[in-house]
């Protein structure tokens, strides 16, 4: 049977002067079932013997010359291949690429600020203009809204560049470390001592700005990471019928995040409050659900937040008279950051007043830490005076799919598992908000875990009163992302305030490294977390001067939030999460194709 060689043999004839050919890959065809016909190799020595006479000697005849002995090894390679076919071989026959595996290319993203958006100051709603903005009030008299922060310095004590501005504005409401123009920060690699060769960690802060309208916790990045930085705002009014004690952690923006809570019945206000602290402009589409299923609506598509802008959405016009509304937020172009101006009256006396921030990500598994729940005997004789029926601790679970949710709800306090009615097995409809009464659980603190077949959003709503005839305060705590290395909380001021940890399985470790009002880091605190339970830090705990604490965990999963209340005889209450941490260097995969 003939062979590639020789049917290529006649190029050695080729002029001595000419360079050298590259050397062709020999394929050597085999015999499998029946012979495949001989090779004729003289049909290539006359195809090169035609192709020299025309051209001996120049460029394009040895570019003939190695085209037709190409063509040539390529004809027997089908000529082999068809054979292969014909005898059911093709893998046998053909040649075989490599079996190294591809890895998907990285690409390393550029450390950018540490930006989280601090929410504006509830405002009393009085009136909406049909197509247009509406229309705000100052809350009481005795409204406040303030803002405190920290940015945690690098390993050399170095705090880089930061400080509390205003969305859209330049000159900074409070200045932690000048900031620096950015050919002249710090190098890609991180300082990982002081000239001393010491490690020594101190943190920046802010604390007790009074602020008026959005404003953002605005970082450098430091040694090529983003920073560890946290910031929190704070509300608080003994009059008006905004009366109460509303606080959250500022916002990282983004383009895809979820808010439970809202309620647009007879005496409950919503406002949706979307702000976009980039360069970018950002284009929303919402999504809607309420206790029925989704709430379509014109308008919920196409709303356009200019970059430095805030914008105000009356829930109530998209979804009215809704007991329960939860909303799916998503932009295109910008990142933005949203959060639910939420507040109650009932007749003329204030219910409460909450800031709504984001939940986790929808999931088969969300763990609702810092659900409080009051003493039976006074929530009791509250809950029983006329119109009352909702100041009443409850879960609230939506079922964003398609397909309903069987839920396993497990309540954990300090001393273990806590059961609820009917063994806390709950059937939840697809596309649905479904509530679950808490009002059976002893008073304490404590950490939710729903488990479902499907993914679910989740959240809490509880109460606070001091007797009945009195005004009463609502929070909402939102399930939270699993604690891991440094989560900075900034802590509220001026008011009590204690961090709710909870481990719904196995057993975790929590450091808690306080920070105080000078920037000092303090002592670690080291606690375990049994399995099941959930525990409550008080502030105190921490040091009188405490403004802040960084938080680190290992084990088993850890979640947590800050719960703060109003002191004295008044009935303020507040949850906000521990924000996820910012710090490290990012990638993100880059897939190659077409």
């Amino acid at each position: 049977m003939g062979r590639v060689d020789d049917a290529v043999e006649p190029v050695a004839d080729r002029d001595p002067d000419a360079p050298d050919a590259p050397e062709l890959p020999v394929v050597e065809p085999r015999t499998v079932g029946t012979p495949s016909p001989p090779i004729d190799s003289a049909v290539a020595a006359r195809a090169v013997a035609r192709d020299r006479a025309a051209g001996t000697g120049t460029a394009a005849g040895r570019r003939a010359r190695l085209g037709v002995a190409a063509g040539a090894a390529t004809g027997v390679v089908l000529l082999a291949a068809t054979a292969g076919i014909a005898s059911g071989a093709v893998g046998d026959v053909l040649p075989r690429p490599s079996a190294q595996t591809l890895a998907v290319p990285a690409a390393a993203v550029p450390a950018g600020d540490y930006s989280a958006v601090c929410a504006a100051p509830p405002r009393l709603l009085e009136a909406t203009v049909d197509g247009g903005d509406p229309q705000f009030s100052p809350a009481s008299s005795t409204a406040k809204t303030t803002a405190s922060g920290l940015v945690l310095s690098d390993l050399s004590a170095t705090v880089t560049g930061s400080g509390l501005v205003p969305v859209g504005g330049e000159e900074p409401l409070a200045l932690i470390q000048p900031f620096a123009s950015e050919s002249s920060q710090v190098g890609d690699a991180p300082a990982s001592s002081g000239e001393d060769g010491l490690t020594t960690r101190i943190a920046g802060t802010v604390g007790a700005v009074a602020v008026d309208a959005p404003s953002v916790l605005r970082a450098q990045p430091q040694g090529g990471l983003t920073p560890v930085a946290a910031a929190t705002t704070t509300y608080s009014a003994k009059d008006g019928d905004l009366r109460g004690l509303a606080a959250t952690a500022c916002q990282v923006p983004s383009n895809d995040f979820w808010l439970m809570g809202a309620s647009t019945t007879v005496g409950e206000t919503s406002v949706l409050t979307l702000t976009n602290p980039t360069v970018t402009p950002a284009t929303v589409t919402l999504e809607l659900f309420g206790r029925e299923g989704p709430i379509d609506a014109a308008g919920l598509r196409g709303q356009l937040v200019a970059p430095g802008e805030t914008r105000q959405v009356v829930l109530a016009g998209l979804a009215g008279n809704q007991d329960h509304v939860a909303l799916r937020v998503r932009s295109d172009g910008g990142r933005i950051a949203g959060i639910i101006q939420q507040s109650v009256l009932r007749g003329l006396t204030p219910g409460g007043i909450e800031l709504l921030s984001p939940t986790a990500t929808a999931g088969v598994t969300q763990v609702v830490p810092g659900v409080v729940v009051q003493d039976p005997d006074t929530a009791r004789r509250i809950r029983e005076q006329e119109g009352y029926a909702t100041a009443a601790p409850e879960l609230q679970v939506l079922v964003p799919g398609s397909s309903d949710a069987v839920l396993d709800i497990k309540v954990y306090g300090p001393d273990g598992e806590v059961p609820l009615p009917e063994g806390g097995v709950a059937t939840a409809a697809a596309g649905s908000v479904t509530t679950v009464p808490l009002a059976a659980l002893p008073e304490g603190n404590y950490t939710i875990a729903v488990t479902a077949d499907v993914s679910i959003v989740a959240g809490a709503r509880v109460t606070r009163g001091i007797d009945d005839g009195d005004p009463v305060d609502f929070a909402g705590a939102r399930s939270a992302v699993r604690l891991g290395s440094d989560h900075a909380v900034a802590l509220a001021e001026g008011v009590d305030t204690a961090l709710v940890l909870g481990a719904p399985t196995g057993r975790g470790e929590v450091t808690l490294t306080p920070v105080s009002a000078d920037g000092a880091l303090g002592q670690p605190i080291v606690i375990g977390i049994a399995g099941g339970t959930s525990i409550t830090v008080p502030s105190s705990a921490l040091g009188a001067t405490a403004a802040g604490v960084v938080i680190n965990a290992t084990g088993d999963p850890v979640y947590g939030a800050q719960v703060m209340t109003t002191r004295g005889a008044v009935a303020g209450i507040s949850v906000a999460s521990v924000a996820p941490s910012a710090g490290g260097a990012l990638s993100i995969p880059v897939e190659l194709g077409y």
